[in-house]
């Protein structure tokens, strides 16, 4: 029986390979923000049209009063206090290509199978490390970042085609410390601002920064260890302030940002989320490609609900 080539198996095998794929050792890739928006909930998957809305209540209705009479004229003014924040569709691409000596050079089923694996881990590692980068700038060819949606110089700029510096409700929350004697009162700062209130439901859930920085913020915590048992363990694991995890990623910065996933989402296309377009021969080269494709965007429905502190 002929074995199949390596685009029949990408095509059969790549279910798999998504379930599993990080065996083989990778030198690079280490996706923790995107691994967070996974579990946190910041991911919706959607159908998606010309362009993504989302619908903003901006403000208190202005015509609400504590009347001073029985009698007193109401307010007969239109009620304005819904808008839309609107944002452009981003794309990624991982092309993955192969050539006809690669399938003479790999003769077996079980050959090509391991080639397909590597090719396919990779191109979807790929696809994951660009937006861990993505993250954490402002635009990458379309793509907003963290510093587009939550700005460490004065909560303003544009964002969904709305000026927060024409609209004070669209400005987010934001807060500096100096080092370590003052961090954790920085991040007090910023999630009260994010909370708004005692009791609120929609709090941080989820902080990010870089490495080194999160190592600062954890350094303030060694006094409060404690030890028992033969075995001493110094350091954590994981790091929660208040109800937000604070986790570090390689591609980070030393802005560390306040984040949930109710009014910060990145929304991929319900069809077009790490999809294996099909296999394909190229037009000019004896070989074949085929590509992991995706339709996304990071947009916010409520800025002010999001936080930055920094030095």
């Amino acid at each position: 029986m002929a074995v199949p080539n390596l685009g029949q198996i990408v095509a059969v095998s790549f279910a798999a390979i998504v379930a599993d794929k990080r065996k083989p050792a990778n030198q690079w890739a280490e996706s923790s923000l995107m691994r967070e928006f996974e579990k946190g909930g910041f991911i919706v998957r959607q159908s998606l049209g010309a362009k993504i809305e989302a619908p903003i209540d901006f403000q208190r209705n202005p015509g609400t009063v504590i009347q001073a009479t029985d009698l007193q004229p109401l307010s007969l003014t239109k009620t304005e206090v819904i808008d839309t924040a609107s944002y452009d569709i981003a794309e990624v691409t991982a092309p993955i290509v192969w050539s006809n000596k690669d399938e003479v050079m790999n003769p077996t089923e079980n050959q090509k199978v391991d080639l397909v694996g590597n090719l396919v881990t990779n191109a979807l590692d790929s696809h994951d490390d660009i937006l861990e980068t993505a993250f954490f700038a402002s635009s990458t060819n379309g793509f907003l970042g963290l510093p587009t949606h939550i700005d460490a110089t004065n909560g303003q700029g544009s964002d969904g085609s709305i000026d927060a510096g024409a609209n004070a409700f669209w400005r987010n929350q934001l807060s500096t410390y100096v080092d370590d004697t003052d961090i954790e009162a920085g991040f007090t700062t910023v999630w009260n601002a994010c909370a708004k209130g005692s009791g609120s439901k929609l709090l941080p859930t989820l902080m990010a920064s870089d490495g080194p920085t999160n190592a600062l913020f954890e350094g303030t915590q060694q006094a409060l260890q404690r030890y028992g048992g033969q075995d001493m363990k110094a350091g954590a694991n994981s790091i929660m302030f208040k109800t937000a995890k604070y986790v570090f990623s390689q591609y980070g910065n030393t802005k560390v940002y306040f984040m949930n996933p109710k009014n910060l989402k990145l929304v991929v296309s319900k069809e077009s989320f790490r999809e294996r377009l099909d296999t394909q021969p190229l037009a000019n080269a004896n070989g074949y490609f085929s590509r992991i494709y995706s339709a996304m965007q990071l947009i916010t429905n409520n800025r002010s609900r999001l936080g930055v502190a920094h030095t």
